[in-house]
């Protein structure tokens, strides 16, 4: 899998995390999340983009997880394999933290896409595909998998797209989008998640975005009854028709959180500004008023990530932090080599890993297949443009 990050980028992202890491050591070793000291673990959901992921670690919003004992499901809890997880894609990990906020111990992590169909338009001006009705805007922090290289994205290509939803414009920022290549056995399903606008109790029908879907005979897994404005995930082994009713097999939650939780990290768009500031962001209800720099919260659509305690399901905000378009993460890669060419070049979980500048530790060390690396870097183009090579 190939992906493409300009390098100036993932500096502005690599500063955003080590402020809130330290902000968060600072704000949570005076208060929690858990005992002062001692070391003990609080329960936390932490809602992002994977940034680093190795066979026992993954990273998101800067807090690095033990993952080896995690259980890895979808969106509707069915199982999936522990290798899957990849870089940038968009998840929710349950577990807990340590009192500095830096590691925790993963116990489920919830792979969420955006969308999973067909694109049936491109625009090659604006960096939009569409998929299921749904624009999905990608830019220099999108991590692009599953193409040729040189290639781009074309209609009838089956992709899967990772991302926070959209704010006002509802358009899928994608930090991942990967085109899929179904087995003669079986093909993923077609699946969507967003806002329910439109709600028609009476025909059981609403619109994510741009697609009408029917749920008249869908199998619903809901805490409440359908509303306007609730963030659902729905799935169907039908391909949508274009004008015509999407009837879809399943209408789940797409992020069931208990009423109260010590630790709940999330990133996404402000939707549903209110005085205070209160607001949405990825369906969560957030009191902001306490927030530091919550005077940043002006306008819907602005990119934030905040964290804090999650209160009768509303998130108490502690700090809001905003996320400029396009900004990036700084990735770290731990596997086997996969197709050594030189010291230079080879690859890693199928990516290309340029090591040209890069600084081997120890240096003696030789590369070669089957050698396990751990490798940090931007990604460049389609290239991981290494800074380190330790062994």
């Amino acid at each position: 899998m190939l992906s493409r990050l300009p390098d100036d980028l993932f500096r502005k992202w690599s500063c955003t995390l080590c402020f809130l890491v330290s902000f968060l050591c600072l704000v949570l070793t005076a208060c929690g999340p858990g005992e002062e000291g001692t070391g003990a673990r609080a329960q936390s959901v932490n809602v992002g983009v994977v940034t680093e992921v190795d066979d026992s670690h993954v990273t998101v919003n800067g807090v690095q997880y033990e993952r080896s004992r995690a259980t890895m499901v979808d969106g509707f809890n069915q199982s999936l394999n522990a290798q899957d997880l990849r870089l940038g894609m968009w998840v929710e990990v349950h577990g807990s933290v340590e009192d500095d906020v830096t590691q925790g111990v993963a116990q489920t992590i919830r792979v969420r896409p955006a969308a999973r169909g067909l694109v049936s338009k491109r625009d090659a001006t604006t960096l939009e595909i569409t998929v299921l009705d749904n624009r999905v805007t990608l830019d220099g922090a999108t991590v692009t998998a599953g193409l040729a290289p040189d290639a781009t994205f074309s209609v009838g290509d089956s992709v899967e797209v990772h991302g926070a939803l959209g704010g006002v414009t509802e358009n899928v920022s994608a930090s991942r989008v990967e085109k899929l290549v179904p087995t003669q056995d079986s093909a993923p399903p077609f699946e969507l998640r967003g806002r329910i606008r439109a709600l028609n109790n009476q025909a059981r029908t609403f619109s994510i975005n741009n697609r009408t879907i029917s749920y008249a005979t869908a199998s619903v897994r809901l805490e409440q009854p359908p509303a306007n404005g609730m963030v659902v995930r729905v799935a169907s082994t039908a391909a949508p028709v274009t004008g015509q009713r999407w009837s879809v097999d399943q209408v789940v939650a797409d992020q069931p959180l208990p009423l109260n939780l010590p630790f709940l990290y999330i990133e996404g768009f402000v939707d549903a500004l209110e005085a205070g500031p209160r607001f949405q962001i990825e369906g969560v209800s957030v009191n902001a008023s306490a927030a530091i720099n919550r005077g940043s919260v002006n306008t819907e659509g602005v990119r934030i990530a905040t964290f804090g305690p999650l209160v009768n399901g509303v998130l108490a905000a502690k700090t809001i932090t905003l996320i400029e378009s396009g900004q990036s993460p700084d990735f770290l890669m731990t596997g086997s080599v996969e197709r050594y060419i030189s010291a230079e070049s080879f690859y890693l979980r199928g990516i290309e890993i340029d090591a040209s500048k890069a600084v081997f530790f120890p240096r003696s060390a030789n590369l070669a297949n089957g050698v396990a690396v751990r490798v940090r870097g931007k990604l460049v183009g389609r290239k991981l443009m290494a800074r380190t090579v330790a062994f």
